[in-house]
Parts: C-alpha cells; structure tokens; sequence
C-alpha cells in the first residue's frame, strides 16, 4: 500500500506553487491575499511530508546507499532546471540569446538567483545528505528526554508549533532568514523537515497532529496580528523574528489541517489524482518556463486581469501533466532529466519509463507505521 492522502496532498501544493508563480508573474492584486496565504504554509508542507516519507523508506540497514541514490535522483531535475529550463525562460523573457540575456543568467548564477523556484530541490537535497545526523540526534539521549515528557494528545500539535514557533525566532534573531538563494531554504525549512522525520519516529504524535484543535490557529492568528498591528519597527531583529514566527506557525497550524483534511477526505486513489501526482515533478521543473511561454500568446488574445491569471494557471498543467504522461514518462532519457528515473539499459529503452519509488514527487511506498 501506499501512503495515498500525502502524495495527493503534495499534488495540490505543487498546483499551489504555479498559483503562487503565476501571481508573482502578472501581479494580479486580487489573488494577493491567496498568495500570501499559500506562501506561508506551502513549502513548510512539503519539507514535512518530505521528511516523513524519507523517514518511512529508508531500509533496516545501512542507509547511506539509500540516500545517495536519492540525491541522484534530485540531481538530474535540478541540473536540468539550471542548465536548460531556466535559461530557456530567461531568453523567453529576453526574447532571445541576446547579450542582455547572456548577462542575466551571469549575473542571475553568481547570485545564486538562477535557481528560480528549484531552490526547493537544492534544499531537499541539503536535508538529505544531513539525515543520518537528524537521525542521530532523534536517537539520542536527550531527545529521549525531552519526548519522554507527557504531553496529552490533545495538545501535541500545539506543543510543536510552539517548538517551531521558538527555533525559528531565535534563528531569525540570530542566523537571519535571508541568507542568499539558494541557501535559504535551509534556515527557513530545516525545522519542518527534521519535524517529517522526527514525527516518523513517534506514531502517536503523527496521529495526534492530525487533529490539532484550534490552538495552533490562534498562535498563528497572534502573529498575524503582530505583523499587521506594527508591533515592532521593520528592519528590527524583533520584526525579524515576529515574521519568522508568522510563517513557522501558520505552516505548523495549516499543514496539520490539510493532513487531517486529506486523511479524512482524499484518502482514495483515482485516476484524475493519479494523473495529477504522477506529473507533478514534471510540472514543478517546467512551470516557469510554461508561465512565461503562455504570457504572450494569452495577452495577445486579449486576456487581462483575472481572465489571463486563471488562463495561465489552466493552460500551464494542462499542458504539463499530459505532457509528462505521454512524452516524459515514454521517453528515457526524458524522464531521466525531468525525474531522475534511471535508464536501465539500451535494451530497456523501448519500455514505458514507469514513475520510480522514492522520487520527489513519486508516490512514496507505505510506511512501517501506517496512521
């Protein structure tokens, strides 16, 4: 069996993204509150079920084999997206290989700012060498201890937001969050994929943030009200630090609403999610690239406003995932560089290319604790 309701969850975040991707493209000032909303829990909920699901399969024994054919898997999509796909969109931009174009992706690489949204995947990547020292410390001691403790069920999921809530303060407070591209990922997110393999780890706490109450909620909504209330001065470390604050609660608090949801309601495999989940990583690589394709063609058309931003986002997977399924998946060397599904042999090229186990955005195998 599989773990159904996470893949279908990673499945609507992924579609989240392109909304998120396609209002930071036009702009479109309507969808502003919806963007903010999905920039602060979606990522957040990818690195937690990121985490999960390394944690539920990895092997009995020695794990590092595990991990490195993980990362190779990571690197061809994230190679892809830097050598190819990203460049190609900037010459879109561009209009061409021209020498402003040339000067962009110089300039874009040395910032760090060429990896776009596939960051994330450099990210995953980072987590995942680190994941036999996760391991290790979740194993230890004195984090015995500190899970020893009795916390009713009830009040779990609100433990843990304010756990995270405290890390993520005192990073801001003292690492800062806005390190350069790509490397922010990990001060922003760490917290949230430690939390995926740690909540691997202890079942009953897995199960209990499935059902998170309203506390975490009205932590969230404190923060937001500092924000929006002007409780500190912008630029201050306590600004700093009530922002970092913001973002880590409103993760914790809405990514357990969506397990619960997800469990409760999508817990089913049918085609249209299949469909969905299996071109997923596809789409995430190709989206900026087909966002910035689409702009041209659909204002020429005349579309503006809220017509063009629901038209990008339609056009964009409804492109993309028929893409992947009857040309990606069919196609080696395709699926290598897009999904980092191996090429088995030249004898095998003629077969199907079938989504692996344990990519990104594959369907991730069953855990050895099943919620």
């Amino acid at each position: 069996m599989r773990i159904t309701y996470l893949d279908h969850l990673r499945a609507v975040c992924m579609v989240f993204v392109v909304v998120l991707h396609a209002y930071y493209l036009i702009d479109y000032t309507p969808a502003a509150p919806f963007a903010v909303f999905i920039y602060n829990f979606c990522m957040g909920t990818f690195f937690i079920i990121s985490g999960y699901v390394m944690a539920a399969t990895l092997p009995h024994g020695p794990i590092w084999p595990h991990l490195k054919d993980r990362l190779r898997r990571l690197a061809w999509p994230l190679a892809t997206g830097l050598l190819l796909v990203n460049p190609l969109t900037l010459a879109i931009i561009h209009k061409g290989f021209s020498a402003d174009w040339a000067q962009d992706v110089l300039t874009r690489t040395i910032s760090g700012r060429l990896f776009v949204h596939l960051w994330f995947l450099f990210s995953l990547m980072g987590f995942i060498i680190a994941v036999p020292l996760i391991l290790r410390a979740l194993r230890s001691a004195a984090w015995l201890r500190v899970t020893s403790v009795h916390v009713p069920p009830a009040y779990i999921a609100t433990s843990i937001t304010l756990v995270v809530v405290a890390v993520q303060m005192l990073v801001a407070a003292t690492v800062g969050l806005d390190l350069p591209v790509p490397f922010d990922g990990f001060t922003k997110y760490a917290w949230a994929y430690v939390a995926g393999l740690a909540l691997f780890q202890h079942p009953k706490a897995w199960a209990a943030v499935h059902n998170p109450g309203p506390l975490p909620f009205a932590i969230a909504g404190l923060f937001w009200l500092a924000m929006v209330d002007g409780w500190s001065t912008p630029g201050t470390t306590l600004h700093h630090a009530l922002h970092a604050a913001r973002i880590a609660s409103s993760t914790a608090a809405i990514s357990f609403a969506l397990l619960w949801a997800f469990r409760r309601f999508f817990n089913r495999t049918t085609p249209i999610w299949s469909f969905i989940s299996q071109g997923a990583l596809t789409t995430y690589i190709l989206q900026w690239l087909t966002l910035h394709a689409l702009l041209f063609p659909l204002t020429a058309l005349g579309l503006q406003g809220g017509a063009l931003f629901t038209a990008l986002i339609v056009c964009t997977l409804a492109i993309k995932l028929p893409l992947h399924h009857f040309l990606v998946m069919r196609v080696p060397i395709l699926s290598l560089l897009l999904n980092g599904n191996p090429v088995k042999s030249a004898k095998n090229c003629r077969i199907v290319a079938k989504p692996a186990r344990g990519t990104f955005f594959s369907r991730p195998a069953s855990s050895r604790h099943q919620s």
